[in-house]
């Protein structure tokens, strides 16, 4: 099973005459970055919102927003009224005394504590109600990360895919590849030492030498191995696996490098260019795989 780090879900909780909405967004994200944004009646309960998100997302950049309505037309701040009597008395006074005019309820309006939050005490039945409407939200969105990443599993199946049938191709050319490169090798000697005498075994084990450097079996295998393992953890149970993912393309991509360094063909550097835009396509996925 894999999952996405990209989802959203969203759900309300009614409460008396207030309805709470519950928003979650999630996108890509080397780990677990949690933003929220709350009324005033929800703030308190902060650190408990953020210990859910932390026990169900494990990954990704999560932004929680909350929302409480009341159709009554309540809010969740409230005037002052004594404050705000205090504040235009003092300004009516200084005014009459040094003979100035001017707006005394816009200029109090604006100073410290004219509004302030309405007190409000969550109750410990309404909180489970809210906890509720949070994990609908949660549930909503770890579903959307599953279907999206079946899809992503399922192309990064079929990248890997390609990049096998492509190093087959390669083995099929490898076949004669070595002998011809032996057979320039010699025709090359052959030029540049018909004017003086050469010692052939040493010319072969000049030969021999340059053609073991050349040799990518090695990488041929390992890297069918990188691939047929990528395949293996795309398949496997575990809800995250995107930084094995990652450390498995890159991995993939040494021996894809070293494969076309050591090619000298062009049939077979034209099947390594092919692999490498296959395997960036899949980094593209893994990058956003929880």
């Amino acid at each position: 099973m894999t999952f996405s780090m990209t989802g959203f879900g969203k759900s309300e909780t009614k409460i008396d005459d207030k309805k709470y909405k519950f928003e979650i967004r999630s996108l890509n994200s080397k780990g677990l970055e949690i933003r929220t944004r709350l009324p005033e009646t929800l703030k308190e309960k902060e650190l408990e919102i953020r210990k859910i998100l932390q026990s169900h997302l494990l990954r990704g950049k999560i932004e929680f927003n909350a929302t409480a309505e009341s159709p009554d037309g309540q809010d969740e701040f409230q005037l002052n009224i004594e404050l705000l009597s205090h504040y235009v008395n003092l300004l009516e006074a200084v005014k009459n005394k040094l003979g100035v005019e001017g707006d005394s309820l816009q200029a109090v309006m604006k100073l410290p504590n004219v509004i302030k939050p309405t007190d409000y005490t969550i109750e410990d039945k309404d909180w489970k109600l809210m906890q509720d409407g949070i994990l609908e939200a949660v549930h909503q969105l770890k579903n959307y990360r599953k279907t999206d990443g079946n899809a992503m599993m399922q192309a990064m199946s079929d990248y890997t895919n390609s990049i096998l049938n492509k190093l087959a191709q390669v083995n099929n050319l490898d076949s004669n590849r070595l002998q011809l490169l032996r057979e320039r090798f010699k025709n090359n000697f052959n030029t540049i030492a018909k004017d003086v005498k050469a010692d052939p075994n040493r010319m072969e084990q000049e030969i021999i030498f340059y053609l073991e450097k050349m040799d990518f079996s090695e990488e041929v295998v390992r890297l069918d191995q990188h691939c047929k393992y990528l395949l293996e953890v795309l398949e496997n149970q575990l809800d995250t696996k995107g930084r094995k993912l990652n450390f498995i393309t890159q991995e993939m991509g040494r021996e894809i490098n070293t494969l076309g360094a050591k090619a000298y063909d062009p049939a077979i550097q034209r099947l390594v260019v092919e692999m490498k835009d296959e395997l960036e396509k899949i980094k593209e996925q893994t990058a956003n795989i929880l």
